[in-house]
């Protein structure tokens, strides 16, 4: 962790892209639960770019419904747009990281959270509020992945389980209830409500 620069990657929801700063102006972009999503990708990587340690990602949302499941995906994109996969625990093909929250369960405990690993109490759920615009931070699970000179990395935020899921999936009917996810989710970006992907480069040696 001592060479680890932590470096923040701000979605435009204008132009559904990464910067490496905070977009001045504030945008949105919805899209349709419980199947829809989203991506922001960043701009081919002028060098070799090590991401290596736990990833968090803070997200500013807003819902017509009274509940979101909100599904991170980072990939790995080649400069001829196709996914660069690591290689799963049961011999499968996956994307750079996972990670997941249900909206009611946003609450964190500020004394165990840390800026790269958000902890959430559990403690309380706190339904939305329809049209009301809230953050969540979400867990992005540890991951190693060099990001080849010419590459980008994508950032899905979706509804539903994307890609690489593989046999860990959310489909259970009772728990995923499409009747009550279903709505209009919404993601804000830039100027007050500036969301961003928190990465853990390594610089080169």
């Amino acid at each position: 962790m001592a060479r680890t620069q932590w470096t923040p990657f701000c979605p435009d929801a204008t132009a559904q892209v990464l910067t490496d700063h905070t977009p001045s102006s504030e945008a949105q972009l919805s899209y349709q639960a419980p199947d829809g999503g989203v991506t922001f990708t960043t701009g081919p990587f002028a060098t070799n770019t090590e991401v290596t340690g736990p990833l968090s990602l803070r997200v500013w949302v807003s819902s017509s419904a009274t509940e979101m499941d909100l599904f991170v995906t980072i990939r790995n994109v080649d400069p001829q747009a196709h996914d660069v996969n690591a290689i799963g625990t049961i011999g499968d093909a996956v994307p750079v990281a996972k990670g997941w929250l249900r909206a009611c369960h946003r609450k964190l405990d500020p004394e165990r959270s840390l800026p790269y690993r958000p902890y959430h109490s559990h403690d309380e759920l706190q339904p939305l509020t329809p049209g009301e615009i809230v953050p969540l931070d979400v867990e992005i699970w540890p991951t190693s992945m060099v990001f080849e000179t010419g590459h980008r990395l994508a950032l899905d935020l979706q509804a539903h389980d994307g890609v690489g899921a593989s046999l860990f999936t959310h489909t259970d009917p009772i728990d995923r209830d499409r009747a009550g996810l279903a709505g209009t989710n919404t993601i804000y970006t830039g100027g007050s409500r500036a969301s961003f992907l928190l990465l853990p480069v390594i610089p080169n040696q």
